[in-house]
């Protein structure tokens, strides 16, 4: 009993010693003073949401076409098998329907935030220990700012 309580002790410390502090960056963004940068901030926002409505597209686009082309395989599938298959060993739609690995290269948050920078907009950011705090050197409450605030 006395070697299985160490073991678990030991595990345990092991598993805890790997949950270190937990640091979460937040972006504060500042409207540009005049009537014209905060015009184009608009305009900006716009092409973000433009840009945002083209990348999901592009994936729905993706999947859809991944669906087509299992549908294709499962069909010739069936069409090759022979007439006296056996129905147990028989492949379903799911065995080709593989998830298709989908991306855009659309940069929409990274543009968007040139824009805003353009339009004389700042971007300040701090970062946060959110969790596990009292192992940063030296310790401190979640929750504190960690460096300083920052201009992007």
């Amino acid at each position: 009993m006395t070697r299985r309580s160490i073991l678990l002790g030991c595990l345990l410390a092991a598993g805890l010693a790997g949950c270190g502090p937990r640091l979460e960056t937040v972006e504060n963004y500042v409207l540009p003073v005049s009537e014209a940068g905060k015009l184009c901030v608009a305009q900006c926002k716009q092409a973000n949401t433009v840009c945002q409505s083209a990348k999901e597209l592009a994936l729905q686009t993706c999947r859809a076409q991944g669906v087509t082309r299992a549908q294709a395989e499962y069909q010739g599938y069936l069409t090759s098998l022979p007439k006296d298959v056996d129905k147990k060993k028989i492949k379903t739609f799911s065995d080709f329907n593989r998830e298709p690995s989908c991306y855009s290269n659309l940069t929409c948050y990274s543009d968007y935030k040139d824009c805003y920078k353009s339009c004389g907009g700042r971007i300040e950011a701090q970062t946060y220990c959110v969790s596990n705090c009292k192992e940063m050197v030296p310790p401190m409450p979640d929750g504190s700012p960690v460096g300083p605030k920052t201009t992007l």
